[in-house]
This record gives C-alpha cells, structure tokens and sequence, in this order.
C-alpha cells in the first residue's frame, strides 16, 4: 500500500509540474507573439512614412531645397520615435532634419563609414527598403535606421533617404525590457542578420536551448525575439516536491496534494491577471479570435477603435469589424493558416476597419497564431493608420501637382496621356489633346513683375478648368504652357470647347500694383487621334505646332493639327 500510495503521488505530482510548466511556455508564447505584433506595427508605420517620401523625390528629382526640407518636416512630424531625417544624393549627407543637435552628419560619405556602408550598399543592390542597426551615430546616441534607396525614373540611382528611430523609445513603447513581469527578452539579428546575427537587445544567455523564438520580417532582414523565465520554466514548483515527498504518508500526501494544487493554480490566475492588465493598457487594439472568427478577447483601445464595448463582440465573428470585402479575404487567410504550433508573424498589412456606427477607417494589423492544448488562437494587433494616410496622400498630391497652378504637374500629366492613349487606341474611341499657351507672358513679366505673372498663370489654370469636364485633365507644361487631356473627345468637340475657352479667358481680369486690371489672351493649338497616331510624342508635336501656327496668325485663337499624309 505504502509503494502504491508513493507511486501515485509520484505520478500526480510529475502530471502536475508538466500541466504547470506547459501553462508557463504558453503563456510567455503568447506574451512574446504580442510583443513581436507591437514591434512589427511600429517599425512598419515608420517605414510607410519613407516610402511616401521616396515617392515624392523620384518624381520630382530636381525638387528644391526648401520642397524637399519641407517633405522631410513633414515625414519628422508624422513619425513616432524618430531621431532624424536626411537625405544623401549620391551617398553623402546633404539635408537633414532636425538640423539642431545633428550638425555633425551633414556632409557625411557613407562609404568612409564602415559600420553604416554595408547596409547603405545593400539596400542599394537589393533596391528595397533595409532596416540597420542598432548603430552608434556620428552625432552621438544609438539608433535603427531605415534605408531607403532612391531611384529616378530612369533607374539611376538619385542617393538614400535614411530615418534614423530611436531605439530606446521605440523599445520602451511596445513595452519591450531585458526583463518584464519575471520574464526575460533578447533580441538577435543586428542589421536583419537573423538567427546568425548578433545580440543586441537583453543578455544573450536569454537564447538558451528551451527558450520560445519567434522570428518576424524586418525591411531586408529578420530578428527574432527569444523569451524565458528568469527563474527558469520549472519555477514557483517547490509545492511539487514537497509534495512528493509528503506521499509516503497517505493522508499528508492527500491534504499537501490539494494544498499545492491550490497554490499553483493561484499563480496562474496572478499570470493571467498580469496579462489582463498588459491587455487592458496598450495602446493599439489586440484582438484574439479562435480558429472559427469568433471573438475571444477585445482589449479596451479595440473598443475606442471600432465603437463596441467588449460584452457587444465577445462569442460574435470578427467579420462584423469589417467591410465584405475585407470579410471574405479573411475568412480565406483563416482557412489557409489552420495549422498547428506557432507560426511567424504575419507582417504589417493594410485593411479596412468598420466601426459600430458603419463608418470604415484604414488600419494596419499584424496577426500570429499560437496552439494551447488542443485550441488554436489567432492574436490581431490593430493600428488606426488615418493620419499615415493623410500624409502619403499629400506626398502623393506634392509628387504629381505643379505647386503654383495646382494642375498636374507635367510629369504626371504624361503618364496620364500614356494610360489614355492606350485606352483610346484598344477601344477604337476618339481623344483630343489641347495646348495652351499665354500670349505675350513675357511682356506680363517685364512690365507687372513675376507676381503678377503668377497670378495669370494661376487665373488661367482656373478658368480652363471651369470650362473642363470632369474627365479632361489639366497639367502644366512648364512656364506658361499648359496641355488638356480630352478623352471621349472628336475635332469637332475639341474646337468647341478651344472657341469657349477662347471667350472666357478674353473676359478675364487680374489687378496689378496699380490697381489697373490686366486682361490677357491665349493662342491654343488642337491634335486628336486622327491626326497623330504614332504615340504620345507624335500627338503632343503635332498639338505644339498647331499652337505655334496659332501664334504666327495673329494669336487669341486656335488651330488644328493637319492629318497625317
């Protein structure tokens, strides 16, 4: 009896340290797994950021200073934890911002550096985006920077634009420490080297044989985050062993079993509860569904972000946050990653959020699964992205807009007349192409001042586009030649929107300095498919030397390119 009662406490209490320790390794799993989804968000809303810069200098490559300082601010402002902007034509530092307590970096050459060249080379042959570091800047401190190589639309290399983060701060703010809550973190993989790379987060004893990794994407690389009790997965068991050894006598045995039952259970509640607490303060939307879409866990900024208190969503389908679009592509993703164990990290994407009251919003969500016991639980990190947004969209507007007239600018008025004319030739429909051309501008110039020129050039663009559809696109060609894209549009409709062009513009007025008003007159030169068939360029000469035939017969009117022979 006495060996029968030894073996079954023995039995109980090894069933009990392994329940125990398994609860643990989940727990730290699912613990690390958010700390990577935090990560991952915020080094990816900063990495937006550059893209929408970089958009903004290969489209305009010879922007000037002061627009370029001025989308660098913006990209300063916008950004969480940056320490600085710069930009480097030709690798060597040339603008940053801020300016103040950065002194140090202008004029830098980044392959007389060699603890930054290597990944400065890299993303330039990878020609993608490549997130270094941590490293020691010139200018003091220790920072992650992303580089972002800069191609002009030739494919020549313009130079890079680096967004140095701070490091520390970023840390601190996805609440990331060496160690947290008895657990300890360490990060590998300096310059996105991965499993081969260096420590450079935490203590490197951290990355022991039984700790959970979870390795995740970085631009041009990968990390990854190692996490385990500072006291070991077998920690908090004594209870166990005395336990154990209180089995030779039977009724101690029984009433010690249930004691430490009791206490390890307790201990788990506490970790449960710490968890809560870490849910219940963070700063972005962590949702938890099961493996069918139904809503386990929504912390309190889920519920700012979408408009539901937690009691409305818990046991309904995650689909109610989103629009049926987004709805399908999920259930479609859910059914793909229905696979056992923990999985990498999905990156940073970009969906559609719906809230209670139906209105949609744009966010970025970075999702990982985990397996505990026989369940599976997908973890939804949410990011509100409406600000990032608003500020690509403006990158955009500066990219492709004339900054003084507000009309496209004349790089993407031709990509616009390019996707035109290949729909007008596939769909055998008519397109016409408008030049214009202020009369006299110099003279303006000359006489008003450069003002006043402006102001006839911004007056002009807004009474062309009053007498425009909502389809013609209206650009700037430089100085004070404008062109019309007309689709849908024949000879004949093309001459009568020139003849009520014509008439608007000799109505119109602008004040000079002394108070008299300016009226001016435009020459305008006409070419459609019919007459230029060639390409682009074809139809754009054939417009220009209607428009210099318009000039040479007295100006204030138009002409129509002759038909090809």
């Amino acid at each position: 009896m006495f060996a029968l009662l030894a073996s079954l406490g023995h039995f109980a209490v090894d069933t009990e340290r392994e329940g125990l320790a398994q609860n643990r390794r989940n727990e730290v799993t699912q613990a690390t797994l958010a700390m990577v989804s935090r990560l991952d968000a915020e080094i990816n809303a900063n990495v937006s950021l550059a893209n929408g810069m970089y958009a903004l200098i290969s489209a305009l490559p010879g922007a000037g200073a002061d627009q370029l300082r001025n989308g660098l601010q913006a990209l300063y402002r916008f950004g969480r934890h940056v320490r600085y902007v710069s930009l480097a034509p030709d690798n060597r530092i040339s603008q940053i911002y801020p300016p103040a307590g950065n002194e140090a970096a202008i004029g830098l050459y980044y392959p007389d550096l060699p603890e930054q060249w290597p990944a400065v080379k890299r993303a330039m042959d990878q020609r993608a985006n490549v997130l270094a570091g941590p490293v020691r800047l010139p200018q003091g401190g220790f920072a992650l920077i992303c580089r972002t190589p800069v191609f002009e639309e030739d494919g020549g290399y313009w130079g890079m634009l680096n967004l140095a983060l701070e490091a520390d701060g970023l840390f601190r703010d996805v609440g990331l420490a060496p160690e947290l809550a008895g657990v300890r973190y360490a990060l590998r993989g300096r310059d996105g080297a991965g499993e081969a790379g260096e420590v450079f987060f935490g203590d490197a004893d951290t990355f022991s044989a039984d700790a959970v990794r979870v390795p995740f994407r970085v631009p041009g690389g990968t990390w990854v985050l190692a996490a385990r009790p500072a006291k070991g997965w077998s920690a908090g068991q004594g209870h166990l062993a005395a336990l154990e050894a209180a089995a030779v006598v039977a009724a101690m045995a029984l009433a010690l079993g249930f004691y430490g039952f009791q206490r390890g259970r307790l201990r788990i509640e506490d970790r449960e509860k710490r968890l809560r607490a870490f849910l219940d303060t963070a700063r972005d939307g962590v949702i938890v569904i099961d493996e069918h879409g139904i809503i386990r866990e929504f912390n309190p900024a889920a519920e700012n972000l979408f408009g539901y208190t937690a009691g409305e969503v818990l046991g309904t389908s995650l689909n109610r946050l989103m629009p049926a679009g987004d709805a399908l592509q999920h259930d479609r993703r859910l059914r793909e990653t229905r696979q056992p164990g923990v999985r990498r990290m999905g990156g940073g994407r970009q969906i559609e959020g719906r809230r209670g009251d139906g209105s949609t919003f744009p966010a970025e969500i970075s999702v990982g699964n985990v397996t505990i016991g026989e369940e599976r639980l997908f973890v939804g990190v949410v990011r509100d992205i409406t600000q990032r947004k608003e500020y690509e969209r403006r990158l955009m507007e500066l990219a492709n807009t004339d900054g003084l007239t507000k009309t496209l600018n004349r790089r993407a008025l031709l990509e616009e007349g390019e996707s035109q004319l290949e729909l007008a030739r596939r769909h055998g429909r008519p397109l016409s192409l408008m030049m214009i051309d202020a009369d006299h501008f110099k003279k303006v110039n000359d006489v008003h001042g450069h003002h006043v020129g402006d102001a006839v050039l911004v007056r002009l663009s807004d009474v062309v586009r009053g007498c425009l559809r909502g389809t013609d696109r209206l650009g700037r060609l430089g100085g004070e030649e404008f062109a019309v894209l007309m689709p849908e549009t024949d000879r004949e409709q093309a001459e009568a929107v020139a003849q009520r062009l014509l008439r608007a513009i000799r109505e119109t007025e602008v004040a000079t300095d002394t108070g008299a008003a300016l009226r001016f007159t435009v020459s305008i030169g006409l070419a459609g498919l019919e007459t230029a068939t060639e390409d682009l360029a074809a139809l754009l000469r054939a417009a220009d030397a209607a428009l210099y035939r318009a000039k040479a017969e007295g100006r204030d009117r138009h002409s129509v390119a002759e038909a090809e022979a």
